[in-house]
């Protein structure tokens, strides 16, 4: 892991940057020449890592409408690596294929009480950041977007106001909710790294509340996610641990007058560098509502949900790319999940540093 150290070094300390740059001028001899080519890959990895951060703090999480046993906030997503390293400067594309299927016994679909539901949900998210080279309170100062799209298909049994049942299947392909960072600022000391982040989810993604459409991909409300993180990572033997909890605060859904309560919710990450360009380890999550869901639209009452899941992950830094490119992967699994979609999600994230 020789070349692993040299890298994170080189990343974290200007002073190292400066050497490492010199004795590239000098010509410096093979080994030199292998260690740059390490540093190249290393920020393609913590490339990759930027733009799943702007996902999970902000990518919404939309197969029907806001009160359908979920939220904004999208399990995992908050990357597969140095969750708080702070990102090289410049320009960062990240695209993600995400798909989620699930089940849940009830939930409400505008208004209506559904006994039982299956989703199958496909995303394509692209998110765009951009870090500035000029510190801001001694941090690195990052700025993005991220744009999603989809498909989704929900099945299930409506309850009727007479108690009676009616079976329904449904589907939408549309433009999500478009999320933004305005600020994320990242800090290094030594082997730890700190991050601290504010995501704002608009309204914008497709969404009919006539009761012709139950698969909206648009929940029809703005959240406000508050996020920290932190990162050990140490470069002799390549381990890495991260974790990122966050408070998403929701405003109500003015066409069902549902509030989604605020919601609590923490990622953590292991990984082991099995070589300069392949990690492995583990990716998961908790969530759990601080507060009640109300509203005159709160028909199930306060109706808290939680829910927790784990899987495998892992970063391939393939050395055809030069060092820019990163590929990303995960499966999780819900083991537990009350008052919400239990599921299984797979992703797999390609990122470019420009």
């Amino acid at each position: 892991m020789t070349n692993l150290k040299q890298k994170a070094v080189a990343h974290h300390g200007h002073d190292q940057r400066t050497d490492w740059q010199d004795a590239a001028k000098r010509d410096a001899a093979h080994a030199d020449r292998e260690s740059r080519s390490a540093q190249r890959r290393k920020t393609a990895a913590i490339a990759g890592l930027t733009g799943l951060t702007l996902l999970c703090a902000s990518a919404p999480f939309n197969a029907f409408a806001a009160e359908g046993a979920s939220s904004h906030y999208l399990p995992g997503a908050v990357g597969d690596i140095f969750l708080a390293v702070p990102p090289e400067p410049g320009l960062l594309v990240a695209n993600t294929f995400w798909y989620q299927t699930g089940s849940t016994d009830i939930a409400l679909l505008e208004g209506q009480v559904s006994l039982g539901m299956d989703l199958d949900l496909f995303l394509n998210l692209t998110s765009v950041t951009y870090t500035f080279e000029t510190p801001v309170l001694g941090g690195r100062y990052t700025m993005g977007m991220a744009i999603p799209f989809g498909q989704a298909d929900i099945d299930g049994t409506l309850r009727g106001p007479l108690g009676g049942s009616l079976p329904f299947s449904d589907d939408s392909f549309a433009l999500s909710d478009i999320a933004f960072i305005p600020i994320q600022l990242s800090w290094n000391s030594g082997l730890w790294s700190f991050k601290l982040w504010e995501s704002i989810v608009a309204p914008t993604g497709g969404y009919d509340s006539s009761g012709s459409d139950l698969a909206n991909l648009g929940r029809n409300y703005w959240s406000f996610d508050t996020v920290g993180a932190v990162t050990w990572f140490n470069p002799e033997s390549g381990t890495e641990m991260s974790i990122a909890p966050g408070v998403m605060f929701n405003t109500e859904n003015s066409a069902t007058n549902y509030k989604t309560g605020t919601e609590f919710h923490v990622d953590f990450v292991a990984n082991q560098f099995v070589s300069e360009s392949l990690a492995i380890g583990l990716r998961g999550y908790y969530y759990k509502q601080l507060t009640g869901d109300s509203g005159s639209g709160a028909i199930l009452g306060d109706f808290k949900s939680d829910s927790f899941g784990i899987g495998p992950g892992f970063v391939w830094i393939p050395k055809t790319g030069g060092g820019q490119f990163t590929v990303l992967g995960k499966w999780l699994h819900d083991f537990s999940a009350d008052n919400r979609f239990e599921s299984d999600y797979v992703t797999l994230t390609g990122a470019w540093q420009f």
